[in-house]
């Protein structure tokens, strides 16, 4: 259980360095942009995709004039719905999968788009940018949608991609009428909550204490998956930047247990490993790196001596479908009383988040939160 000090100073110190030291440059970024265009007057529209590399202006390929009559000159307009002249609307989502710290390409992750032609959904999450090392995948440049047919264009994979290569277009037949309406992207003005909306879920216990949390947290939860956390300032500060930490909690009117967090921040464990041990124990002397080698999705307590117990990812009332390796937890106080608000690694998990309550010999769910997501 090594400390992570050291690679803290470290990146501490790289970081300093490209804002004081000459001649070192900071990292490009990268943006990916989509945008749809209708052509006035003609019954042809034009989905298309790009990337951007730091502050440049955002420019999209022009493709052959046989595939999109000459629709791929039109300048930027940054917009993601237009009509064509048939009246059908076309409406365009696009994002980006979730980025990792580790991993081949795990700072590259794939971009993605869903397309609706006359409210009716036709292509969901369609990747368009390859991502995650896989660069042998085209890039999907652009989309011509005519009333008969579906032009895809692309450019093959290389160094050069997006901006450069030679595009090639495929026409795939295209027939409206064996596509249903999207009753959720189309639904009633007010009878869908907003973006970003937290809701309380079927399986919370206690409504009122779930809602105080949310007025104590207004940002909502997404940090607790992506770095460690102890918002209740429950842990040793000496350790924080340690991969165990442990502190004495009353988990009941004069009932001590010892909480342990065991946390992990790499492909293999990205995640938080909490346990509840008797006062006395010692947990440096019982957690061993060798405990995490099982590949199994629950963390046995078999593993643990008597008088322990397991909070992690895979447990009934707990992301049963989620492994323990990829639950993160962060402390919170409520009324004087601990809670651990759990989440795990992956954004695409539901629910967004639970609430607990440690117990002398385990826990309690107490909220069950999900936050309203963009439609793909």
């Amino acid at each position: 259980m090594l400390s992570r000090d050291l690679h803290a100073f470290a990146a501490f110190v790289i970081f300093l360095c490209t804002l004081t030291c000459p001649g070192i440059a900071q990292a490009d970024y990268s943006t990916p942009h989509a945008e749809v265009v209708c052509q006035p007057g003609h019954d042809v529209a034009l989905v298309r995709f790009t990337m951007t590399v730091d502050e440049e202006p955002i420019v999209y390929r022009q493709l052959p004039a046989s595939a999109d009559q000459g629709l791929s000159v039109t300048p930027t307009l940054g917009q993601s719905n237009c009509t064509m002249a048939n009246g059908w609307t076309i409406r365009l989502r696009d994002g980006q999968e979730q980025a990792f710290g580790y991993g081949m390409g795990g700072g590259d992750p794939p971009a993605f788009f869903s397309l609706w032609i006359a409210k009716r959904k036709i292509l969901s999450r369609r990747q368009w940018k390859p991502g995650y090392g896989a660069d042998e995948d085209p890039w999907l440049i652009g989309i011509v949608i005519r009333p008969d047919r579906l032009s895809y264009c692309s450019v093959a994979a290389s160094d050069k991609a997006p901006e450069k290569g030679e595009i090639t277009c495929k026409d795939e037949p295209f027939q409206l009428n064996r596509h249903k309406v999207d009753h959720i992207e189309y639904a009633a003005p007010g009878s869908r909550p907003p973006i970003g909306t937290i809701l309380l879920e079927r399986g919370t216990t206690e409504p009122r204490l779930c809602r105080k949390l949310l007025r104590l947290r207004p940002k909502g939860f997404q940090s607790v998956s992506t770095t460690i956390n102890d918002t209740a300032n429950v842990f040793p500060v000496e350790t924080a930047g340690q991969d165990l930490n442990v502190a004495t909690i009353e988990v009941s009117p004069g009932v001590l247990r010892k909480l342990v967090r065991w946390s992990g921040t790499n492909h293999y464990f990205d995640g938080d490993l909490m346990l509840l041990a008797p006062v006395t124990a010692d947990p440096s002397r019982i957690l061993k790196e060798s405990m995490l080698d099982d590949d199994g999705d629950t963390f046995s307590a078999d593993k643990l001596p008597l008088g322990w117990s397991v909070i992690a990812g895979h447990m009934p009332g707990l992301y049963p479908g989620v492994s323990w390796r990829y639950v993160h937890f962060d402390t919170q106080r409520i009324d004087g009383e601990l809670y651990l608000l759990a989440q795990p690694t992956g954004w695409q998990e539901r629910p967004t988040a639970i609430l607990i309550q440690p117990l002398a010999d385990g826990f309690k769910s107490v909220c069950i939160f999900q936050r309203v997501e963009p439609h793909f």
